[in-house]
């Protein structure tokens, strides 16, 4: 019976370094999603920054474009002015031309308020190209490494599920079958130690009638609370 209490001790070790592993296979998939969302954010920002930058682009030259297209038109008027032989039509034109000055003063406050917004949204783009390329590299650095690991892992919890296979065939399949229902349904733990005179599990006081008991290692032991398989800790194990 002490061999059969220890090959459920062994079993439960496996089982707890497999529940230790299954945290890692749903850790390491969501860190490597992690990794490759801040490359796709950082994608998205400085597409989203160039685009700004290429708008503010685009004001300025439909900016110099009215400036020049101005100051053509006041270049005709000027030449006209000595072909105009009232002074009423003097007036006009010169009216415009003083008109057009105002609009180009106008236009040219603006061109330097989008070379400001400009500078900024070129300053803006770099900083985001340098965060891309910061996740980028991180990307490069892990990506395959996570993958490695992820699928080693695999690996490593199939190698200890046949090593539990293997225990558990050295055993009577209804208490198999026990230890498999209490691994699904308790928490992945099926057996548990007494500590300091209570069950490791779920801390019910253990009778020292069941003490007795779980020293001598003669017989297989439940907590009267949880349920699980109670035994001594062996040292070895």
């Amino acid at each position: 019976m002490e061999e059969q209490l220890r090959t459920l001790a062994k079993m439960q070790k496996l089982d707890d370094q497999i529940g230790a592993l299954r945290v890692l296979q749903q850790d390491l998939p969501q860190e490597l999603n992690d990794i490759i969302d801040r490359v796709d954010e950082a994608t998205a920002n400085m597409l989203n920054s160039e685009t700004i930058r290429a708008e503010i682009g685009k004001e300025q030259r439909t900016v110099e474009g009215d400036i020049k297209q101005h100051q053509e038109t006041i270049k005709k008027y000027a030449g006209q002015l000595s072909e105009i032989k009232t002074n009423k039509e003097y007036k006009a034109l010169n009216s415009e031309i003083a008109y057009l000055n105002e609009k180009i003063s106008e236009l040219e406050g603006q061109e330097l308020e989008l070379m400001d917004k400009e500078a900024e949204a070129r300053k803006k783009v770099e900083e985001d190209k340098k965060v891309l390329e910061a996740a980028e590299n991180v990307k490069r650095e892990r990506e395959g490494e996570l993958r490695k690991k992820i699928e080693s892992l695999d690996l490593e919890i199939e190698r200890l599920r046949t090593d539990r296979t293997e225990l558990a065939k050295t055993l009577p399949q209804n208490l198999v079958r026990q230890y498999a229902h209490m691994i699904k349904n308790k928490g992945n733990c099926a057996v548990v130690f007494s500590r300091n005179g209570a069950c490791g599990g779920c801390g019910f006081v253990i009778r020292p009638q069941i003490r007795i008991e779980l020293e001598q290692r003669k017989k297989i032991n439940f907590c009267e609370s949880c349920g699980r398989i109670l035994m001594e800790k062996f040292s070895d194990l």
